[in-house]
């Protein structure tokens, strides 16, 4: 059954701007790459308010008013800004529905809550399947890039020096360097190895949820 409003969630969830960014993002079970894809708002952007680091302005939440309208999200910008207003609906498309379940999103707030230097990606392709399918999460505690040989033969988050995040399993590569590599032989992921990377974190997986988005 959809829900009209946004579910309840914890307490301190949509208290600031970055968090109801987040929020509304995860609980459409996008990666910001994929939010990307599908609105037209970058990955970096989404990150930068996301994360805090650049302030959400009201030209910014216009910007994402237009973006979760895409994903029959209906927002406002004093919500998005202040957290008061009308709540965020979903309003169903006609052809098809998606219920918005907020319960991974109440798991990743509890998982971060609770652990060091958390990191929470969504799986964005099928190079390890079936062990970890398209849209489900993760979640890891970060290392810094000298600690990564304590990781070898785990799966893993990995956060590349180019910026993209990539879930593999780890293997010693040369001169103290990581291989990354896919489980699924035949998967269609474009960069199912890659040997010898430079990388800027890592966290093993110690959190996994598959997605819980249905489609009716």
């Amino acid at each position: 059954m959809i829900k009209e409003t946004i579910p309840e969630l914890p307490n301190d969830a949509y208290q600031t701007p970055p968090s109801r960014v987040k929020g509304l993002r995860m609980m459409l079970g996008l990666s910001r790459k994929n939010f990307e894809q599908a609105s037209g708002v970058s990955a970096a952007t989404l990150t930068a308010w996301e994360t805090g680091k650049h302030p959400l302005s009201v030209k910014g939440a216009k910007k994402l008013v237009d973006a979760f309208e895409k994903l029959n999200i209906n927002c406002t910008t004093n919500w998005l800004l202040s957290g008061e207003g009308l709540a965020p609906r979903y309003h169903q498309p006609e052809t098809e529905c998606f219920e918005l379940d907020a319960r991974i999103l109440k798991e990743v707030f509890y998982f971060e809550q609770n652990n060091p230097l958390p990191i929470v990606s969504i799986v964005s392709d099928d190079s390890m399947e079936p062990f970890y399918q398209i849209g489900d999460y993760v979640g890891g505690c970060q290392l810094l890039s000298n600690k990564a040989q304590q990781l070898i033969g785990r799966d893993c988050i990995v956060t590349l020096e180019t910026g993209q995040v990539v879930i593999r399993r780890v293997q010693q590569g040369k001169e103290g360097r990581l291989n990354l590599y896919s489980l699924n032989y035949e998967t269609q992921a474009e960069n199912a190895f890659i040997s010898d990377c430079k990388i800027q974190r890592i966290a093993q997986v110690i959190w996994h949820r598959r997605a819980d988005i249905v489609t009716i």
